[in-house]
């Protein structure tokens, strides 16, 4: 993978991580779906796109401020809790302009009913978000325009009333003028929405009303004054969505909203220009023997002082990863089936009562965990660090009695090498999908003892394994591994630093060809049930992996780290379990 961050952006951080868990569960909670969550601040309810189109609630904003995050929650549990989807669609007016304020309107409405019937400090977390949002938006100098004043007068009024509180001093004089123009035009709209502010359908009627007249407004502007491109980026800078444009791109939809034409143009169907050239081979045979000795000397040298304590890892992992298993019967019981062989007691000892047997079970083990790293080039300089992270996970998983694999995905040539030569060759076709010869490589598989596979699992340390990188069918490919191991619950690690990344593929499909094939890869596996995880090298990979972390790898590991890994996993078995 490539690394998706420039060193001048700020790292994802634990902190972060936490809240972003934290502020999925409190949705979670507020509105009772088990379905819902963030992923890379974005809303999804399992893998379906929920748009969110207010203003002040955009994922990118203020995404530092951890209580402004939460006032984001509050807001949006606030819209699905209270507002009825199907009659505010039937209720849109047509013009663009109206509707998107309509849907605005309706968004505060729910706001201010949640603040009401919530505890205070649900009210208290959606003032300061909204606070927050106006702060920036006239720092950022998005009410500078005749568009941008009236859409936030529009916006500072309707709130007073909903929430029966004053503007605030540092907007007052910003957006008197405007406000003493439009107050006739919009009064007895602003009077209707507080009278009717429980009611959806009555609210709607003055919503409506006051969407439409500025809306009228905003037309006549642009007539008289030729401004419709100032409007349109006042506009745009204002973030105002319209759920059903957004919901357009609901089945193509990435994380982050790129997606790829090639893809879509083959319908979702991943496509490889030719698979003669790929390969799977075993790690260690790539390494010169004498060189793995080295490699793992070196390990257990640094292993020895990082202080990880591989067997409280390992009762953790036992912990989550076991399940009561069927071991025979358990003789001479009070209660239970009726054991045949002493039958004959019922009339010899006519007060004997342990007669019984009952099914005994016991816990043990019933997963398999595979560490799946991603070998392309970016991830070269924390490999060290990395090969110590997947040492400390193996031993512990072998310690717990857990069979485990390690599995790596690069490419045998960079720039598309003997498949991008065949495609030239044959004229160049557009659209050729995968364009390189992928190179899958076993480190340690799941019939390997833990201590066998030590010294396999140093061959990672060769640094001229490591070019480009495919996840889409690196993941598939680990997943189908796993599904031979008989076990009944199967969790997959991916550990990467960024985006899938091939030039040759990128350069003759699109940039996210790639991107949306691992996407689409990760929905399927989980549809069939196995849990599949992202450990990220400094950055959060929840746009490509619904449960993921975010690690500093920057230093070598540490036992809180191993701890936090050990609690994703346990996270998303209980959270595969419920659904």
């Amino acid at each position: 993978m490539a690394e998706t961050q420039t060193s001048t952006q700020p790292r994802f951080t634990v902190l972060q991580q936490r809240m972003r868990a934290l502020s999925s569960a409190a949705l979670r909670a507020e509105v009772g779906d088990g379905g819902l969550h963030l992923k890379a601040g974005q809303l999804y309810r399992d893998t379906v796109f929920v748009p969110i189109t207010a203003s002040h609630l955009q994922a990118q904003d203020l995404d530092t401020d951890f209580k402004a995050q939460r006032g984001r929650i509050d807001a949006i549990a606030s819209r699905l809790v209270l507002s009825d989807k199907a009659l505010h669609q039937s209720l849109k007016p047509e013009d663009p302009i109206a509707r998107m304020l309509f849907d605005l309107l309706e968004q505060y409405r729910t706001e201010a009913v949640f603040s009401v019937t919530s505890p205070i400090g649900v009210q208290r977390n959606i003032r300061y978000r909204f606070d927050a949002w106006c702060a920036l938006s006239t720092c950022s100098g998005l009410t500078e325009s005749r568009l941008g004043i009236l859409l936030f007068t529009v916006i500072q009024m309707v709130r007073t009333r909903l929430f029966a509180t004053p503007i605030a001093d540092d907007f007052e004089d910003m957006i008197e003028a405007t406000r003493a123009g439009i107050a006739p035009l919009i009064g007895e709209s602003l009077a209707g929405l507080r009278r009717c502010t429980y009611s959806q359908r009555d609210y709607a009627v003055h919503a409506l009303k006051l969407a439409q007249t500025i809306a009228d407004m905003i037309h006549q502007s642009q007539e008289e004054t030729d401004e419709e491109s100032e409007s349109e980026r006042a506009i745009n800078e204002f973030a105002l969505l319209l759920e059903d444009e957004v919901a357009l791109s609901e089945d193509a939809m990435i994380a982050l909203g790129e997606v790829s034409t090639a893809f879509q143009q083959h319908h979702g169907h991943y496509q490889v220009f030719t698979r003669e050239f790929d390969t799977e081979v075993d790690a260690s045979s790539l390494v010169r023997s004498a060189q793995l000795d080295e490699f793992r000397i070196q390990l257990d040298k640094q292993f020895q002082t990082l202080g990880i304590n591989c067997r409280e890892i390992a009762r953790k992992l036992a912990r989550y990863l076991s399940h009561p298993q069927r071991d025979g019967w358990q003789f001479g019981e009070e209660e239970g089936h009726i054991d045949g062989r002493r039958l004959a007691q019922i009339v010899t000892s006519p007060m004997e009562t342990r007669l019984f047997m009952k099914e005994r079970y016991v816990i043990k083990p019933d997963s398999m965990v595979t560490l799946l790293i991603d070998c392309s080039g970016s991830m070269r300089q924390h490999i060290e660090n990395i090969t110590l992270l997947v040492d400390g996970l193996v031993r512990s998983l072998g310690l717990a009695g857990i069979p485990s694999e390690v599995l790596g995905f690069t490419t045998n040539a960079w720039n598309g090498g003997k498949p991008h030569q065949k495609w030239l060759a044959t004229g160049r076709p557009a659209l050729p999908g995968r364009l390189n010869e992928v190179c899958h490589l076993v480190f340690k598989d799941a019939d390997m003892h833990w201590r066998q596979g030590r010294k396999n699992i140093a061959a990672l340390m060769k640094a001229d394994l490591f070019r480009e990188g495919i996840d889409g069918e690196a993941v598939e490919w680990a997943c189908n591994r796993m599904q031979k191991v008989d076990v009944s619950r199967r969790a997959l690690l991916v550990i990467s630093d960024g985006c899938p990344m091939d030039s040759a593929t990128n350069l003759t499909n699109d940039a996210f060809y790639l991107d949306n094939h691992l996407i689409s890869v990760v929905e399927q596996r989980e549809k069939l049930g196995d849990i599949i995880m992202g450990l990220g090298i400094g950055l959060d990979l929840s746009r490509y992996y619904r449960n993921s972390l975010a690690l500093d790898i920057a230093h070598p590991p540490h036992h809180r780290l191993l701890i936090d890994i050990v609690a994703l996993i346990a996270a998303s078995m209980k959270r595969v379990s419920i659904r």
